[in-house]
């Protein structure tokens, strides 16, 4: 069960999101994985005793690799983010012939952009669009703090997708160098908003990333988005509120923004 909300009620001066898991749903297309192989191969060039299977199989282990690297910090105080040129000299292509290895690793940026291109489709909950319509119409400030592969996708979707605009701040850990669950990302996010942390709430999906980040870098609230199967009541630290979804959180901003503390909000904001 969430412990209870923090002292200090109402809204809060700025919402800061998670980008998987709370702004955007993904969904998986495995099925592109073997042309996306087919296009490392070619740029790695045809006499390197490499072949796609070879590709695809280090490609998706190094990804496994990344993700028990990610798990092995997450616990880190301060855990940097591996470059892209790390992902595929050190992750994926590091038993690859020399050649090979110093053409992916030259392109690597490139390489991140089109992978995470290839391994999902993603798109915006209409539900959190509704959220940033009404930080706006409350003066609440908002911004995006994850940590991700290729934040600049993640821009560029907020811009195609019109939810830029809402937006007063965009932090993402391969362009600064910095992870969740250290604090940096969040305190930097809300140095740029020109607020407080502790008048902000962080709304993430994860327990070990996200909570324990929003509580080390002293946000006012912690707000957990996850479905009602996948909570864990034996994880420490637990979230100051749960939602199961983009509808619970426009739930909770709605009474939040409705109630008797929103009063003197507006010489703040």
């Amino acid at each position: 069960m969430p412990r209870s909300s923090p002292a200090r009620g109402g809204p809060p001066r700025a919402l800061l999101l998670d980008h998987g898991g709370v702004l955007v749903r993904s969904v998986k297309r495995p099925e592109r994985m073997p042309a996306f192989a087919d296009h490392v191969l070619a740029l790695a060039g045809g006499l390197t005793g490499l072949d796609r299977e070879r590709v695809l199989h280090d490609i998706r282990a190094g990804r496994a690799a990344y993700g028990d690297w990610k798990n092995g910090n997450a616990r880190g105080a301060a855990p940097r983010e591996v470059t892209h040129r790390e992902l595929w000299a050190e992750f994926i292509a590091a038993d690859w012939p020399a050649p090979a290895r110093a053409a992916v690793s030259a392109e690597a940026t490139g390489l991140c952009r089109a992978l995470v291109l290839a391994e999902s489709d993603k798109t915006h909950d209409p539900a959190m669009t509704e959220v940033l319509r009404l930080c706006k119409e409350h003066g609440i400030r908002t911004g995006i703090v994850s940590n991700t592969l290729v934040g600049a996708l993640n821009r560029e979707m907020a811009a195609a997708g019109g939810i830029a605009p809402y937006l007063g701040v965009q932090v993402y850990s391969d362009e600064t160098g910095h992870r969740k669950p250290g604090p940096q990302l969040l305190l930097l996010a809300a140095q740029a908003l020109n607020t407080d942390p502790a008048d902000c709430w962080y709304v993430g999906d994860n327990y070990d990333r996200d909570v324990v980040c929003g509580l080390r870098a002293g946000v006012g609230r912690t707000v957990l988005m996850r479905p009602e199967d996948r909570l864990d009541p034996t994880a420490h630290p637990q979230p100051d509120t749960v939602v199961h979804d983009g509808e619970g959180l426009l739930a909770l901003l709605r009474s939040a923004t409705t109630g008797p503390d929103t009063a003197d909000r507006g010489e703040h904001a």
